[in-house]
């Protein structure tokens, strides 16, 4: 029996004016489409209502968390809508008026019970929804998203809805004044990545940043981006003071820190997280750097592999460094989710930071390990309590997002963090533009915060002047809930940059939502006409 998260009401009044200005006069044809569509949209809803219940069903155990019941509820009621393809029911709809369920995500149920409701109107079928029962549940929509934001992320600024995150460079240990500048700019969220530095240098950084709080008399979220298991170039060995790598050459990767055959191999790429490679099958890809460099397996040795490379950023080739991140898109490496240097700077980041965001994070049985050893470090009530940002940065973590989330979210506060670094390196730009978005629907159906990064403004915030692609990227990066800048000579002009282009953005768009203002454009036209 439908259970509609807004009870239906029979209207005889606005039934009687309709008929009275000749809605009977309709033709029989379009009388029949109307009828046809409200049955069709009818039966639509009763099976997104029940698959969605059949699916929360089995999340609902994991669920410990009463805060996330609801939203992820209406999780399971978007993942059952979006399961169909409705491209055609949505011209259809459109075509009457109503809306064409293209921005339901925060409120399955409500944007279903109000298309059938005014279909019933139209249709002459309101009679139909007498038998509709009534159901206590309100979905908050966005409200409630609103509302974990703020948790998560702190107040946001009042011109602006959007926050603005930054990640601290090694002056930030040193430099108060760097510090309240940034927060005068406005730096809403510190990011501390604990790829770099140490503990003695992050905890300068929090003693700085609290200090310039005070100074600027702004408060300010910190961040630890604990590290996780990323394959990085560990050390380059080459004759070549300034290796560098150009298409078709071939690279040597090992784990074997003795392994120095220069003689058949100029360059050598040493990473001690790879330990063995027996998931690297010949033609392999290899992607370098975020997709700076991109080569294939064409030979394996029994202390590595080697590669060839096929494609570089540049035409004079690629400087070959250390502590550049390795990606294999069609090959899995079974490490742990947290390393041992993890460990111990997560014992840092829980009594320090008010978010601790994880890497490479596969899908819910990371979540789960993630989850216990917070808990043997924290203890149970304080583990509960404390913000988890998942970073997306893995085809496979796509594909298990709705697990991932439920996992993460019912246990702890959560927001989700879009790493386009590596998860381009993984999916392919082409896949990427298109993730990144299905990212932003499904975590805006759970009512879950997002965090867009990975190269915003990158040019601006390394060289001081910004690329038109980069500002059209920024545009988008407004649907989130905050955005992510990396640090560079220039991030102070950055995140004034950022802050006016998110809020020109939330001027003109809401999410998925248009926010039609009054255009100058169209006043200029119509002040001309009247001349």
């Amino acid at each position: 029996m439908f259970q509609p998260a807004v009870p239906f009401r029979t209207n005889n009044l606005l039934l009687k004016k309709m008929k009275g200005r000749g809605v009977d006069k309709v033709k029989e044809k379009e009388w029949n489409e109307l009828r046809s569509l409200y049955q069709e949209m009818r039966a639509l809803r009763e099976s997104v209502h029940e698959e969605g219940n059949a699916l929360y069903a089995e999340w609902e155990p994991s669920i410990t968390r009463p805060a996330f019941r609801l939203s992820a509820k209406n999780l399971a009621y978007y993942l059952a809508l979006r399961r169909r393809d409705i491209r055609m029911l949505q011209s259809r709809l459109s075509k009457w008026g109503l809306s064409s369920l293209g921005r339901t995500e925060s409120k399955v149920l409500q944007q279903l019970d109000a298309i059938v409701r005014n279909l019933a109107l139209m249709a002459g079928e309101i009679k139909q929804l007498d038998d509709y029962p009534k159901t206590p549940e309100k979905f908050p929509g966005r409200k409630k998203l609103a509302t974990e934001a703020k948790a998560l992320l702190g107040e946001a600024p009042v011109h602006r809805t959007t926050r603005i995150m930054v990640t601290l460079p090694e002056q930030a240990a040193t430099d108060k004044d760097f510090l309240v500048r940034l927060l005068e700019r406005g730096m809403d969220i510190a990011r501390i990545n604990c790829a770099h530095d140490d503990s003695a240098v992050w905890l300068q950084m929090v003693e700085n940043l609290q200090a310039a709080q005070k100074i600027a008399g702004k408060s300010c979220r910190i961040y630890f981006d604990i590290a996780g298991p990323k394959i990085r170039v560990d050390a380059v060995l080459s004759e070549k003071e300034k290796p560098r790598l150009k298409v078709g050459e071939q690279f040597f990767l090992t784990a074997d820190a003795a392994f120095n055959d220069l003689k058949h191999y100029p360059i050598i790429l040493f990473s001690e997280s790879l330990n063995h490679f027996d998931e690297l099958e010949i033609d392999s890809p290899v992607i370098l750097d975020d997709g700076v460099l991109e080569g294939r397996v064409v030979e394996r040795k029994p202390q590595g592999v080697v590669v060839q490379v096929k494609k570089t950023a540049r035409a004079k080739g690629i400087r070959i460094k250390p502590e550049k991140g390795l990606n294999f898109p069609d090959s899995v490496f079974k490490l742990p989710i947290l390393t041992e240097k993890d460990r111990k700077d997560l014992l840092v980041a829980v009594e320090e930071a008010d978010l601790v965001g994880f890497s490479f994070v596969r899908g819910s049985k990371d979540v789960v390990a993630i989850q216990k050893v917070l808990t043997e470090q924290a203890g149970t009530e304080a583990a509960a309590a404390i913000p988890l940002v998942i970073k997306i940065e893995t085809v496979e973590a796509v594909n298990h997002l709705p697990e991932l989330i439920v996992a993460a979210a019912g246990k702890n506060p959560l927001a989700i963090m879009i790493a386009r670094g590596d998860l381009a390196a993984e999916a392919g730009f082409l896949r990427l533009s298109e993730l990144q978005e299905e990212i932003l629907w499904i975590c805006e159906a759970a009512h879950i915060p997002v965090i867009w990064s990975t190269q915003v403004l990158e040019n601006m915030v390394k060289n001081g002047v910004p690329t038109r692609a980069e500002m059209s990227d920024a545009t988008m990066a407004a649907q989130a809930e905050c955005v992510m800048l990396n640090k560079g000579a220039f991030v102070e002009e950055g995140i004034t940059l950022l802050d006016a282009i998110l809020v020109q953005s939330q001027q003109n768009q809401s999410k998925k939502t248009a926010q039609l203002r009054a255009l100058k454009i169209a006043r200029k036209a119509l002040r001309k006409t009247k001349k």
